[in-house]
């Protein structure tokens, strides 16, 4: 309980960081991407609430509906500081393509009271990959600030950190509630931990952004 409470603080923390990104004029897509914090926040509570408050027996519905926010606006945060045009081309062909493949998983394989392994993984796949195209935009760039102040740079790190993590663990989590329960929350424990610390960094993105911009 007392890291399931760590980890709703740090989100929240993250959110009231990258507020700043409305008052100091940051990138539009920095301002996306705090929308999308202080949703996550949301959900996390009200999932957390439906079972601790409510003792709803299970929350999986919520998550459903949150996959297909999530990774679709992850694909369109990319989308905006990824400049390569294939790449560009693969964003476009994703967030067209996931909801399709969201509805089919949820309506017709797994249902809303099951947990959707289809959906995390290939969304966790392709936000790694996401990821690694914004590495490589960086490697051939002719010019580039420095990573230190660079929001982006943390942001895709956190969620490369993460979702490296993510993918081995919902991607058997099915398997692992039927036959091993006790693997299955001791690895979840891991992998909140995991999730907070990618949060710690988007603060860390958020306000060294906002101390180079004070600097120069």
């Amino acid at each position: 309980m007392t890291l399931t409470y760590i980890y709703l603080s740090i989100i929240l923390l993250s959110f009231v960081a990258s507020l700043r990104s409305f008052r100091q004029g940051f990138s539009s897509h920095l301002r996306f991407f705090s929308v999308l914090l202080g949703l996550t926040f949301l959900v996390e509570l009200s999932a957390d609430l439906t079972v601790r408050v409510l003792h709803w027996k299970n929350n999986y519905w919520i998550y459903h509906l949150f996959t297909l926010v999530e990774f679709l606006a992850y694909g369109y945060y990319y989308y905006q500081i990824i400049r390569l045009k294939r790449a560009r081309q693969l964003l476009i062909g994703f967030m067209a393509i996931f909801p399709v493949f969201w509805m089919i998983t949820v309506f017709f394989i797994f249902g809303w009271s099951k947990w959707n392994s289809y959906v995390i993984i290939v969304g966790s796949f392709f936000t790694v990959l996401f990821v690694l195209m914004y590495y490589y935009q960086l490697l051939v760039a002719r010019d580039i600030a420095p990573l230190r102040g660079m929001a982006e740079f943390w942001i895709a790190t956190g969620m490369l950190i993460f979702y490296m993590a993510a993918l081995p663990f919902y991607g058997t989590l099915n398997f692992l509630l039927t036959y091993h329960r006790d693997v299955a929350r001791t690895l979840y424990k891991v992998l909140l931990i995991i999730d907070t610390l990618m949060y710690a960094i988007f603060i860390y993105g958020y306000l060294c952004r906002t101390i180079s911009i004070k600097r120069s």
